[in-house]
């Protein structure tokens, strides 16, 4: 989504300076303070333009249930300067995707179109200077036609019934990493067969893709886990876990119970491949597509899909969709000492354990080949409690513990997998403060995370970072070296700063050399920006 800010103050003035110590030096520039209209927004979308100019997307919310009302857009130049700002409202709409290509700002929104019962696709375009649109419709989809999802309300955070992307009945759009191609993916409504729609556009608007896959399995049994769309020619590729025997058990009458099938979707139509799994559990995988390799990740288990043992790695023809290399990763000695302790450590290493839910956040191929890539443990609980007067409380408890971060070599082989070691929940709207971002800069991985002054010294020479009120969070890096050493710095303290920036939506810049964080206290704004 996107949304646009309008700032009280006509420019920006930004300080900049370098944290230095055990990590590489980080170049520092925040803009100054300025007010929002609207008390909560999020940092959603940013891409750089050739210059270094920046654009900024944010949506902001209101009422009690803090709903998404609209977006505020600003662009900077390369010193954080803002040179142009709007506002854009929310009535039945949303921003899907930005992009900046031939300093043209591109913004891909669809419309709910109530009269004919649709879906509207739209691309706005302008000069990032002056950020004033003008649109062209793309396309429709019945409203009809696409899946609607089952899903509640925690806060302002949607929990589906299947936690999975594709139940967005706005379907999901990305953007080629060379900005040349845009996809959209929609989940089709048809009860006996796992349906999805597949278009594509390149640049110059013009559609290149209309394909419809199916799967003959009902739609229950099937579930979506990512896709990716090419840089050469806008081939789409889709994975997903195919259950058998109308059952999600893992293992029926003495074998595993799904398989894995990715999708290729190109101009010429569309393929597919069967994943064999070699008698490994696996809950879920991501796609990751680098030019013209193709691979899949996840985590894998030799009991249950609930337990974990490593990390699977299928590099698969991105012509053919064979299977080229596979490799399975036990989890290392030191990944369990780090989680564990020495003497726990090793004791669980001898067993598979059963870990709260991994969400799969970043991952980063880099120019020699080498895979990085990380997870969080994110579950959710729900707690009673009874009050003074006798009533009874259920409220809800969104928790974000340890990081687990990791490096493959360019075979698939396990270079090093770290833990680090967090506590962090919130049964409010406190998520955006929570959780991480990172990015990889020169064989060295970069973690971004709040936490409190004392960070927690526990058995065997190990830390845990701690959760303390959000106003008195310092934001840290912790940086892992290429051979798997990690420290850590404060690059803002909360005794020298007036914000708290919201660490769960960092944004990447387009080379990857910088990350640009939403911080906030009350109505008051900042942009923080981080370059290596």
């Amino acid at each position: 989504m996107q949304f646009i800010f309008k700032l009280f103050i006509a420019s920006m003035l930004c300080t900049s300076f370098f944290v230095s110590g055990q990590t590489d030096q980080i170049k520092i520039q925040k803009s100054v303070i300025t007010k929002d209209k609207k008390k909560h927004s999020e940092l959603v979308f940013s891409c750089s333009n050739d210059d270094g100019g920046v654009l900024i997307v944010r949506q902001f919310f209101g009422g009690l249930m803090r709903m998404p009302k609209g977006y505020y857009l600003e662009y900077y130049d390369e010193n954080l300067n803002l040179l142009a700002n709007t506002e854009m409202e929310m009535d039945d709409s949303g921003i899907k995707n930005i992009f900046i290509k031939d300093n043209q700002v591109n913004i891909i929104e669809y419309r709910k179109n109530k009269d004919d019962k649709t879906n509207d696709y739209y691309i706005l375009t302008a000069d990032p200077s002056k950020l004033q649109f003008s649109d062209k419709k793309l396309f429709s989809i019945d409203r009809k036609d696409v899946k609607k999802p089952f899903f509640v309300g925690i806060g302002f955070i949607p929990i589906s019934n299947m936690g999975q992307i594709d139940h967005d009945p706005t379907g999901e759009v990305q953007v080629s990493t060379n900005n040349e191609f845009i996809a959209f993916n929609f989940d089709i409504k048809d009860d006996k067969n796992e349906t999805h729609q597949i278009i594509v556009y390149n640049s110059n608007w013009e559609k290149v893709i209309d394909e419809t896959i199916k799967e003959d399995i009902r739609d229950k049994y099937f579930q979506y886990n990512s896709f990716s769309v090419s840089d050469i020619d806008g081939s789409v590729y889709y994975l997903g876990k195919a259950y058998k025997n109308d059952s999600f058990r893992d293992k029926v009458k003495g074998e595993i119970n799904y398989n894995y099938i990715v999708y290729k979707v190109s101009a010429s139509g569309a393929s597919s491949s069967v994943f064999n799994t070699e008698n490994h559990y696996i809950q879920s995988m991501s796609i990751l597509l680098d030019g013209d390799k193709l691979y899949t990740l996840g985590s894998y288990s030799d009991k249950d899909s609930d337990d974990y043992k490593g990390i699977c790695y299928f590099k698969l023809n991105s012509e053919t969709l064979n299977i080229e290399n596979t490799t399975f990763n036990e989890f290392t000695e030191q990944f369990m000492i780090d989680k564990y302790g020495e003497k726990k450590g090793k004791r669980k290493k001898k067993k598979e354990k059963e870990l709260p839910f991994l969400t799969y956040r970043d991952f980063i191929v880099d120019q020699n080949g080498d895979i990085y890539f990380n997870a969080e443990e994110f579950y959710i609980t729900t707690h009673t409690s009874m009050g003074t007067n006798g009533s009874m409380r259920t409220y809800t408890v969104l928790h974000y513990d340890d990081i687990y971060a990791c490096k493959l070599d360019s075979s698939g082989e396990l270079q090093w997998i770290r833990t680090i070691n967090k506590r962090q929940a919130t049964s409010g709207g406190l998520s955006s403060y929570l959780s991480f971002s990172s990015t990889v800069v020169n064989g060295n991985m970069y973690i971004f995370l709040n936490g409190a002054d004392d960070v927690k010294k526990l058995k065997d020479d190990r830390i845990q970072f701690k959760q303390k009120k959000v106003k008195k969070l310092n934001l840290y890096v912790i940086e892992i070296q290429p051979d798997g050493t990690f420290n850590y710095d404060i690059i803002v303290d909360d005794k020298d700063s007036k914000m708290t920036y919201k660490t769960k939506y960092g944004v990447m810049s387009e080379d990857g050399n910088s990350i640009l964080f939403e911080g906030n206290k009350k109505k008051d704004k900042q942009v923080l920006k981080l370059t290596f």
